[in-house]
């Protein structure tokens, strides 16, 4: 009898491995999917990300939590900066909904662990940078039909799906992915020249977001160092000086640029505008929030609390907006220096572990890199939903160790 009860509890440790990696299988579209659902909608990418919570649990790779944590850094430092937004609940005065309402706007931080135990697995890896390509040339593809006036009725407030500042940051990072394939991929370079040049004019010459534009022009020398350096920056600084120089004196689309040069230029001779500008709001809100940062600089003010605090300093109502445009002041408000140094320990992490990689690895992790760092330096890419998730998916992506397949099964876990 004893021997038959063990032979079934065997028997059913089996048959929940053959789920568990059924389950697998099937999980590798779910998390393409997810990648996809990221460009086109808010809702579906919601339902996709509970389900890969589920799949998370279910196959067990939720034991593979320790292991990713000790060979990841990056992961490491994911989950500790998502430690600085819990441990901020417990001190501050902003109403208790709001600051879980944070709380949650961030879960994306832990999305880079729990995603990084999926990317360990190759297919993993090898079906997400598919899903990143094929999500990114619908984006492109949907903003010139938009453009026809053929989808109108899923435009933006310009000819995107997303906001002009997310579909400027995920074009500016595919023009970047498309170029290195132009050197790695004789097979298809045709095709990738041809999207970098509907890319680029659709970057400049169609949307016109600045965060997006900035992004690009700082990746292209990246680019040039990574490829051919000291000479390649050069003549990169060149071309780019060249083109702008063209664009601010021909194209109507500078006009953007212009304006935000202007807005630049009004604050720091302290001359009062004559309508607000984003750029003229955003230096308001950083300057305001350096004041928050000053009352409170070493732990801040508490998870959710920028809206109220920056509300009690300049009488001013945020209309919903709860972030001074910059993540790294937004943490800084909430958590002082201590989440200030929580982030930059997470951006260094990314360089660090970037070095480690293998060169068209490295490349593309390294620009990624640089595009969060743009981007939160003119905007809140965590607090964002879509730019929230595609960054915790790219970071995953890039940066997911390489953990052997012995080392899981010893774990009992399914690589």
């Amino acid at each position: 009898m004893h021997q038959k009860t063990l032979n079934n509890i065997g028997m059913n440790q089996h048959s929940v491995k053959l789920i568990q990696q059924r389950l697998l299988d099937y999980g590798v579209f779910i998390t393409a999917l997810f990648i996809i659902s990221i460009y086109l909608s808010t809702a579906l990418a919601i339902i996709i990300s509970v389900l890969m919570g589920v799949l998370w649990l279910l196959t067990a790779q939720f034991q593979m939590l320790p292991t990713v944590l000790k060979d990841s850094p990056v992961a490491t430092w994911a989950l500790l900066l998502y430690l600085c937004f819990i441990v901020g609940l417990s001190y501050g005065d902003v109403p208790s909904a709001e600051a879980f309402s944070i709380l949650m706007k961030y879960r994306e931080l832990f999305f880079i662990p729990l995603l990084s135990c999926f990317f360990t697995n190759e297919r993993y890896r090898i079906w997400a940078w598919k899903a990143f390509i094929i999500a990114s040339v619908l984006t492109l593809l949907g903003s010139y039909l938009m453009d026809f006036g053929i989808m109108e009725m899923f435009r933006h407030k310009a000819f995107t799906l997303k906001s002009r500042i997310t579909h400027g940051i995920f074009i500016a990072f595919f023009m970047f992915f498309c170029v290195h394939k132009v050197f790695d991929n004789k097979k298809y370079v045709g095709w990738y020249l041809v999207l970098l040049i509907f890319g680029v004019y659709n970057l400049f010459f169609l949307v016109d977001g600045r965060t997006g534009q900035l992004v690009f022009m700082v990746l292209i020398p990246l680019l040039a160092v990574q490829r051919f350096g000291k000479k390649g920056l050069l003549v990169s600084m060149s071309l780019l000086i060249i083109f702008l120089a063209l664009y601010f004196s021909f194209s109507d689309k500078s006009v953007r640029i212009h304006e935000g040069l202007d807005n630049t230029r009004a604050y720091i001779n302290h001359q009062s505008e004559k309508r607000p500008t984003s750029m003229g709001i955003r230096y308001k809100f950083w300057e305001n929030s350096l004041k928050l940062v000053a009352e409170k600089p070493w732990l801040g003010h508490g998870t959710g609390s920028f809206a109220q605090e920056y509300q009690r300093v300049t009488g001013a109502h945020l209309d919903n907006r709860k972030n001074p445009h910059n993540e790294f002041l937004l943490i800084a408000v909430q958590f002082g220096l201590l989440g200030f140094l929580t982030y930059s320990g997470f951006l260094f992490s990314q360089y660090y572990c970037s070095r480690t990689l293998p060169d068209p690895e490295k490349w593309l992790a390294q620009g990624l890199l640089l595009t969060l760092i743009i981007t939160s330096l003119f905007n809140s890419p965590f607090l964002d939903h879509t730019e929230g998730h595609w960054f915790a998916a790219m970071i995953a992506l890039c940066f997911a160790p390489n953990i052997s397949h012995s080392k899981l099964e010893k774990q009992g876990v399914f690589p």
